[in-house]
């Protein structure tokens, strides 16, 4: 599922910083400005894929922490189903 989510993070972050500099590029704006768009345009996707990422983490990492209490026999752990 990571390795999904970074492929699709990476393809998604290529297609929006092109896009950005192609719509600015159609638009006839000088090229280092439709190339700094492009860039932070790329970058804002690539952050945001890295905090879905993160929070995909947490969230097996406290199913896995979860699973193993209740195997263990602990009766004082909620788990939501």
């Amino acid at each position: 599922m990571r390795r999904f989510l970074t492929r699709m993070t990476v393809l998604t972050s290529l297609l929006a910083g092109s896009l950005a500099a192609g719509i600015g590029i159609a638009t006839h704006v000088a090229w280092p400005i439709a190339v700094f768009r492009g860039l932070l345009a790329a970058s804002f996707v690539a952050l945001a894929g890295a905090g879905a990422s993160l929070v995909l983490l947490r969230t097996a990492l406290r199913r896995y922490y979860e699973q193993g209490r209740v195997r263990q026999g602990d009766r004082n752990v909620r788990v939501d189903r």
